[in-house]
């Protein structure tokens, strides 16, 4: 199957397609689509020919639609192109997303269109892992494309880097805010990342309570496990980092939350709506918004894109140790901010907005 340039968006039938409609603003759109009853693939970015490439991971999942799919798509790429800005990585905002029905009988032709979409872009896209996605998958990918970056071939974890910055961001709530945690943290999530923060929380003394809806991943030492205990939120804890899905948090389970000390996400987007974190910050809540403290990986990307030589010589824990500081010092920032009286959003405006050096070309400077 040969990639079909066009530029249109969409196309009447099955196909595969690359969009190379040049658009002057900044908004983010779709670059490129394969659409099937089977599987569907959609790669949403910035629009800027003249930008830097844009990143994000390849996320598939069972969406009822591909509008679903999407909308999904979009509303990821937003996030990651504040991540990009907040952190000056070097990218630009993106995202590839998946539909499928049977997501297990799929990953073989996943992994074959998702090079030909990426190789038809030449470039303006690169992916890694996300949902249902793994270092696996990236290295079939990669033997097929270069635009790629995931740690391949390295001994560099993806998912460690991101659970060093979330504890990062841990720890940049503790030093703004003393308080005993005597009813402990909640970790939401054991996959690959939260059972990482787990148990570097369990390293530094913290009471630390863990759920997931995979009962087994929850066995870890020094942790309380919840197993899969779907009222975990009428719990008390003090502090609660999700590491699990999107949109955990809706109006239902907020009402249990406000008398929590802090939400730090590792999860994109981790409320249901806007006004949920708008409550909970009226309630006292600290809410370290999730670009801020999940950037781990594309912090990582940017070493491996723009400073090659010392990725190629450095060590794992050099790389997690520099994504555990630099999301430590984001994070206070934003919380110093936020305690001199501005609005998050405004906080995060002149964060996006600050010109700073690319941050992987400052890693063993």
């Amino acid at each position: 199957m040969e990639p079909r340039l066009c530029r249109a968006s969409f196309d009447d039938g099955e196909g595969l397609m690359v969009n190379l409609q040049i658009q002057t603003k900044k908004h983010v759109g779709v670059l490129a689509e394969y659409i099937s009853d089977e599987l569907s693939i959609f790669v949403v970015a910035e629009n800027k020919l003249d930008a830097h490439p844009a990143n994000g991971g390849l996320r598939l999942l069972n969406y009822t639609t591909d509008m679903e799919c999407l909308q999904d798509g979009f509303r990821l790429a937003n996030l990651m192109k504040s991540k990009h800005d907040i952190y000056s990585t070097g990218f630009s905002g993106g995202k590839v997303v998946a539909r499928a029905s049977n997501i297990s009988k799929v990953k073989d032709k996943l992994i074959s269109v998702t090079s030909k979409l990426l190789e038809g872009l030449d470039g303006r896209m690169i992916t890694g892992c996300d949902l249902n996605t793994n270092i696996t998958d990236m290295e079939k990918l990669y033997k097929l494309t270069p635009y790629v970056l995931a740690a391949v071939n390295s001994n560099v974890d993806a998912s460690k880097a991101t659970a060093m910055g979330v504890i990062g961001a841990f720890e940049s709530f503790q030093r703004c805010f003393p308080f005993d945690l005597p009813n402990g943290v909640l970790v939401h999530g054991c996959g690959a990342v939260g059972g990482t923060v787990a148990s570097e929380l369990v390293k530094r003394g913290i009471k630390t309570f863990v759920v997931d809806i995979d009962i087994k991943k929850t066995d870890i030492t020094g942790t309380i496990s919840l197993e899969n205990n779907k009222n975990w939120y009428e719990k008390n804890f003090d502090v609660i980092l999700p590491c699990s899905i999107s949109g955990l948090i809706n109006n239902d389970i907020s009402q249990f939350l406000i008398k929590t000390k802090a939400i730090i996400s590792a999860a994109n987007a981790p409320f249901s709506n806007n006004l949920i974190s708008e409550k909970l910050l009226k309630s006292n809540v600290v809410i370290i918004p999730d670009p801020l403290v999940n950037a781990g990986a594309v912090i990582a990307d940017s070493i491996e894109r723009y400073a090659p030589e010392a990725w190629s010589r450095t060590s794992p824990e050099k790389v997690y140790n520099f994504v555990q500081e630099e999301v430590r010092k984001k994070c206070f920032t934003y919380l110093s901010l936020e305690q001199s009286g501005l609005d998050f959003k405004e906080i995060l405006c002149l964060m996006q907005n600050e010109r700073q050096e690319i941050i992987g070309k400052s890693f063993l400077n």
